[in-house]
């Protein structure tokens, strides 16, 4: 697998930890009988969640982009 490749399929995991982030607080929020639908109840949900998806998403997505980098650096290098 190339650098470009590797550097996609990262950027592509972050995404998906994003999302999942949000999926995960929508569908909480919806579980439970008695919750009040708006911006402040979504955010607590999404404190529910918890850092941890943030985390590794940022994670993902720094190496991602260095990857990237690096192949075209190593590409310009060839030519």
């Amino acid at each position: 697998m190339s650098r470009r490749a590797a550097g996609v399929i990262l950027i592509a995991i972050s995404a998906f930890l994003t999302g999942v982030k949000y999926l995960t607080a929508s569908i909480y929020s919806t579980s439970s009988p008695n919750s009040v639908y708006g911006a402040d109840s979504f955010k607590q949900w999404l404190d529910y969640v918890g850092g941890n998806l943030t985390t590794f998403s940022i994670i993902a997505l720094i190496a991602g982009i260095i990857y990237l980098i690096l192949a075209e650096i190593y590409d310009f290098d060839k030519r």
